[in-house]
């Protein structure tokens, strides 16, 4: 009883400073609003809505069903059994006879091992479809065993994975096929998904995932349902790997990433993941075992590609991991300073980069003669730090764009990597210097972009979703550094199609290769065009929460005909939708709310 009491007045005084937060950072009015959103569960109705809005007919069903595709490939479906609850495999059976496309199997492996409860109505099952097929041993099995033996006996040319409590939407096997008659050479698939109550009575929790994300796959196992595999992949993969047990589908995606390249996301929501609706119902401590498997199948996937320097550890979300880059030998940081305010907001910002735990650095200022001399001590501030040695200063005319400074001042530097920051701007973190260079190094990266807050701590990047604020707008935009946020993305590591705002991290190589900016770009548009036009050349841009900037004013919109000529230029890829974003999550607010606008 005092444990509970305790618990309780734990969880109280816990909302109760998450409340102060609120009103500190947003206002009595806005906080009011989230917590009336919270209290009448507006997520889970915003999905109601979606789902109606999405819901397929009997009629768009029957068509699936008497479609007839070029080529038919054979779906394997393997589930292992534990003892499985009745009724919930007598759901799953009964949801995968309802699928649409008729030409699968259903294997079962179950590894209850001798006296399984369930023999006789495995029995029955095989004599009422002969798609179904069972397999057992004698033992009991664990799950990598179990699934492995289902694989065994699968001959499909598809390998569906599906777990033992689990329900497949009726469409999911037609969807599948549709993909690899389009794209045959397509070697494994994902899709969305959600969840669905223990009474199977609810759908909530809709996982609407980004396209293929390296960086996200090796911070959390978002694949996770439902996945499926070509034969011949695996083939090459060669099953579960047991010493993985708790993490075993983890590993299993991580290698199979290592031998392909075509995989692709199926963004509709095709299983239902069984789980209590009372998240607080389910213990992570008795997951332990599982969260260390998962962070040993990261750290394994790191050795087997060659990423010998990086080191995988949990954090304090379960089942979220956090990698770190040793650095032998530090490359040169050319640290450059933009937008000056007062001689205040600059000597905090210099200060700042000069404790940090980075050694090798140069700092250049890019001033405005004719503007700095406006603000009191400013000038003779930069000719004091110039005459020290302790900053370079790089002057430019007043009428010159925010990309023509850049590429003036990064002809000037000597380091191989450029820290662009703003004037306002302040390093949080004694190590975000090295957490940006990090991922930097990496041979596949041209730029890298921190967690940026600005005042009263709330977040104003956490990277860049194309479509947003009618062209390009920043994730997570205006919401508290630290609260609940979707599949906890703004404190995830994960590629975006572009970085920005008051501090980001460029390879000086790939800015010469692509020719600069673009300097028709006056402003923040011009790092997102620069993005995108790496990313056009095989370079990816990497959004890391582990680097925190702080900087005090909010950026400013972009003009109107910088907008217009960024949608020109990027129209298509607006159009088509952003890969690392979503098309069911809306574009009208930066927190990744279910979209249940039209498109």
């Amino acid at each position: 009883m005092e444990r509970k009491l305790f618990q309780r007045g734990k969880v109280g005084g816990i909302v109760q400073n998450r409340i102060s937060k609120y009103i500190e950072s947003y206002g009595i009015g806005k906080t009011l609003g989230i917590i009336y959103q919270k209290l009448t569960k507006e997520n889970k109705k915003r999905y109601d809505l979606w789902r109606k809005n999405h819901e397929m007919s009997e009629e768009v069903l029957e068509k699936q069903r008497n479609h007839k595709f070029v080529w038919e490939p054979k779906f394997s479906i393997v589930v292992p059994l534990y003892r499985t609850n009745e009724r919930y495999l007598q759901e799953l059976i009964d949801s995968v006879r309802k699928q649409t496309y008729s030409n699968w199997e259903l294997c079962l492996s179950d590894g209850s091992g001798k006296n399984s409860p369930l023999k006789q109505m495995l029995c029955e099952f095989e004599k009422m479809d002969k798609r179904i097929h069972v397999t057992d041993k004698e033992c009991q099995m664990q799950i990598s065993q179990n699934t492995n033996e289902g694989i065994a006996i699968a001959s499909g040319d598809y390998i569906v994975f599906a777990d033992h409590d689990d329900l497949l939407a009726p469409n999911a096997l037609y969807e599948c096929a549709a993909v690899f008659e389009q794209y045959p050479e397509i070697e494994m698939i994902y899709s969305d998904e959600d969840k669905i109550s223990m009474d199977g009575q609810q759908l909530f929790e809709p996982h609407f995932k980004p396209d293929y994300n390296p960086d996200l796959l090796c911070s959390v196992n978002y694949f996770c349902h439902l996945v499926v595999v070509s034969k011949r992949l695996m083939e090459r993969v060669k099953g579960l790997d047991p010493q993985f047990n708790g993490a075993q589908d983890y590993d299993f995606v991580l290698r199979c990433t290592e031998n392909t390249g075509n995989i692709y996301h199926i963004p509709d929501i095709l299983y239902h993941w069984r789980a209590h609706m009372d998240s607080t119902a389910e213990n992570p401590e008795s997951k332990r075992y599982a969260f260390e498997a998962g962070k040993r199948a990261v750290q394994a996937h790191y050795e087997r590609i060659g990423r010998k320097n990086a080191i995988v550890e949990e954090t304090e979300n379960p089942g979220l991991y956090r990698t770190r880059y040793q650095i032998k030998e530090e490359p040169k940081v050319s640290v450059i300073i933009e937008y000056r305010e007062s001689k205040e907001k600059l000597e905090r910002c210099i200060k700042s980069i000069e404790l940090s735990n980075w050694e090798n650095y140069e700092i250049l200022v890019a001033a405005n003669l004719e503007e700095d001399t406006k603000i009191d001590g400013l000038k003779a501030y930069l000719e004091a730090l110039k005459e020290e040695g302790r900053i370079e200063v790089i002057y430019n005319s007043a009428d010159k764009t925010e990309a023509e400074i850049r590429n003036k001042t990064a002809k000037e530097t000597a380091g191989s990597y450029l820290l662009y920051l703003y004037g306002d701007a302040e390093l949080e973190d004694g190590d975000s210097i090295l957490e940006l260079t990090g991922i930097c190094m990496r041979k596949e990266v041209a730029c890298v972009g921190a967690k940026i807050c600005f005042s009263k701590n709330l977040v104003e990047h956490a990277g860049v979703v194309l479509g947003m604020e009618d062209a390009a707008g920043y994730a997570f935009y205006g919401v508290l550094d630290g609260d609940h946020n979707y599949f906890s993305r703004m404190n995830t590591q994960m590629e975006y199609s572009a970085v920005a705002g008051a501090g980001i991290m460029v390879k000086k190589s790939v800015l010469e290769e692509l020719g600069g900016f673009d300097e028709k770009f006056t402003g923040a548009l011009g790092m997102i065009d620069f993005c995108l036009r790496a990313g056009e050349s095989g370079k990816l841009s990497v959004y890391t929460p582990y680097a925190r900037i702080y900087h005090e004013k909010k950026e400013k919109n972009p003009e109107k005909t910088e907008k217009e000529y960024f949608k020109l230029r990027w129209d298509k890829k607006i159009k088509n939708g952003d890969p690392n974003y979503n098309k069911n999550l809306s574009l009208k607010t930066s927190d990744f709310r279910i979209r249940i606008e039209k498109s």
